[in-house]
């Protein structure tokens, strides 16, 4: 699902106006796709780093984590969109065998800290959907590729406030994913506590 979601974004690119405002605030398209840009490369990178540990968190923690490295990623989003790394279908080439081939059950290391293969691939995933649809216009996510980020999303709402599950699964599915990750703002409850990743 994360390839053929990967796939979808690939092949909107000719389609997007690059210099066009997208839905992260700061950021037009071509930042937006300068990020996807990179993501089948560090998948390959993190492959390669297998260990024989355990792993030290699951996909919901490392989601959470993303926050303290906001800047490093914008900083590189900036900088790739400068150089004109839009086109996803070059990495992506190169990432697909691997993906797909690669042993989910595996341990990893990632600059956050060990991580199953399986997590991490739910990871990119939550990624390529979240900011498949920041593009304007929107990339249609893989249905498949959409659960898994609404699922993964209310693991990481449940590690802050449990109680309020019941209330996120109640909403359509791409209105919890635009809720989570700060797109739209929620009302009552859901308002204090989201977004639950950005």
């Amino acid at each position: 699902m994360l390839i053929h979601q990967w796939e979808l974004i690939a092949e909107a690119v000719p389609r997007i106006e690059l210099s066009a405002a997208s839905r992260v605030d700061g950021w037009r398209n071509r930042e937006v796709l300068a990020h996807l840009y990179v993501q089948p490369g560090l998948v390959i990178r993190f492959l390669q780093s297998g260990t024989e540990g355990q792993p030290t968190m699951g996909a919901a923690e490392n989601l959470s984590g993303m926050r303290a490295f906001h800047d490093l990623i914008d900083s590189s989003a900036r900088e790739g969109a400068i150089l004109g790394n839009f086109d996803l279908g070059i990495p992506l080439a190169k990432a697909r065998t691997r993906v797909l081939e690669a042993d989910l059950a595996a341990t990893i290391e990632t600059v956050q800290g060990s991580i199953s293969v399986s997590d991490y691939l739910v990871t990119r995933c939550v990624e390529a959907v979240v900011h498949g649809c920041d593009l304007i216009d929107a990339v249609t996510p893989d249905s498949g590729a959409q659960l898994i980020t609404s699922a993964t999303l209310l693991d990481v709402l449940s590690a802050s406030a449990p109680q309020l599950v019941p209330e996120a699964e109640a909403l359509p599915i791409q209105a919890w994913i635009d809720i989570a990750t700060g797109r739209s703002s929620a009302t009552g409850p859901l308002a204090a506590v989201t977004p639950v990743m950005s």
